[in-house]
């Protein structure tokens, strides 16, 4: 950083230079100077969370602002918002924290004295070897996080409610008002009509066949030679039996000629034959 950077805090240490009386003291007036510099004005000593339009603003530190050994409470205000900065002195490490009274967010951040401060008097770079760093620190560990705090808060209460969707009950379809399951040529089709059997026995709109099974486009006589078990019936269904003639109903064939069944066994000599 430029000497320009720390230009205003010569004016601020020299009004309290004669008070100076320990590294503490010269840590919490760097602070105090970086306030000031990002639009902090103060308006008194301790912890009072109360601000009345009357009380005075000003650049420089109060008098009495050191007079607690080891221990600092100064009151801020930025932007119309009181803070409350907080330094304790513990065992030879600063604590420093920042209040946000009205929204009660607080930030923090630690310093080793000895280390940081080498000097009562003299310049900033006299005092504070790393002022550069010590001035980061302050920034992004104390006056950033409240910032940001109060940026979010704002953000969450101005932040629009999701828009509710509207649920839509989807009720099953009465199986009795739906079309066949399967259609010509689709995959897993029924060409042979088997899941049609009995339907028109438990659909009370009369759509589909009986019990009785029957291909489509009637009995083919030689396809029921090739077809196992009983022609054209599928297992468990009721059995009509045909008749016994040939001609007068296509769909009920049966082989012409002697039932092999009505034949005598070979040998077999019955008189009344």
């Amino acid at each position: 950083m430029s000497d320009s950077d720390y230009f205003g805090f010569e004016l601020v240490f020299k009004s309290v230079e004669q008070s100076i009386q320990t590294k503490s003291d010269v840590l919490i007036a760097v602070v105090h100077w970086y306030l000031i510099k990002n639009s902090f004005r103060n308006v008194g000593l301790g912890d009072d969370k109360t601000l009345s339009d009357s009380e005075e603003k000003s650049e420089l530190l109060p008098e009495g602002w050191n007079n607690n050994p080891h221990s600092y409470a100064l009151r801020y205000v930025n932007n119309g918002q009181l803070y409350i900065l907080h330094g304790i002195d513990s065992e030879g490490t600063m604590i420093v924290n920042l209040l946000q009274v009205k929204t009660l967010n607080v930030s923090n951040t630690t310093f080793q004295i000895d280390t940081t401060v080498k000097a009562l008097k003299g310049s900033i770079s006299t005092l504070v070897p790393e002022v550069a760093t010590v001035l980061d620190r302050v920034r992004r560990e104390l006056l950033v996080p409240v910032f940001e705090s109060n940026k979010k808060d704002g953000e969450t209460q101005t932040k629009k409610e999701p828009e509710k969707t509207e649920r839509v009950d989807v009720r099953p379809a009465n199986p009795l008002l739906v079309g066949p399951r399967f259609g010509p040529g689709s995959v897993g089709s029924d060409p042979l009509g088997v899941g049609s059997v009995g339907r028109g026995d438990l659909d009370p709109f009369g759509r589909g066949g009986g019990m009785i099974f029957e291909p489509p486009g009637g009995f083919n006589p030689l396809a029921n030679l090739r077809r196992p078990g009983p022609s054209g019936i599928v297992p468990g269904a009721r059995f009509d039996p045909f008749g016994p003639t040939v001609g007068t109903n296509p769909r009920a064939f049966r082989n012409p000629g002697p039932d092999p069944d009505h034949l005598p066994p070979p040998g077999y000599d019955d008189m009344f034959m």
